[in-house]
């Protein structure tokens, strides 16, 4: 009875084993997102799809999330940026088009609604 015992064991704790490994590789494979990395400026500029000089342009203007490092007055302090902070940042920024593209086309829709009652009684 012992040794059927030990193999039914030894059966499960496989089982188990292989499903923990599985489960791992497929929660680290989901959040591998999640993982927040920290970017420089070239690297930012990259991923944005701008120049260097309109990041550092944006972050002397304080209208993108960034970190700075240096002693203060330090004439060359290291800018550094969180992905997660510019993803959310890059959402905000797609939003507020949308809204400014949305607004555009109303106010183009009711220029032309009146332009055509205009053009309807000047006939």
């Amino acid at each position: 009875m012992n040794k059927s015992w030990d193999a039914f064991e030894d059966a499960i704790k496989s089982i188990v084993s292989e499903y923990v490994t599985i489960s791992e590789n497929r929660l680290r494979s989901e959040f591998s997102g999640l993982i927040d990395k920290t970017l420089d400026v070239a690297e930012t500029a990259a991923h944005i799809g701008v120049s260097e000089k309109l990041i550092y342009r944006m972050c002397q203007e304080g209208s993108i999330p960034h970190e700075r490092y240096g002693t203060i007055g330090s004439r060359r302090p290291v800018i550094k940026f969180r992905l997660s902070d510019l993803e959310a940042w890059r959402a905000a920024q797609r939003a507020a088009n949308y809204k400014r593209e949305l607004r555009l086309s109303l106010y183009n829709f009711k220029k032309e609604v009146l332009n055509s009652r205009y053009d309807n009684e000047q006939q």
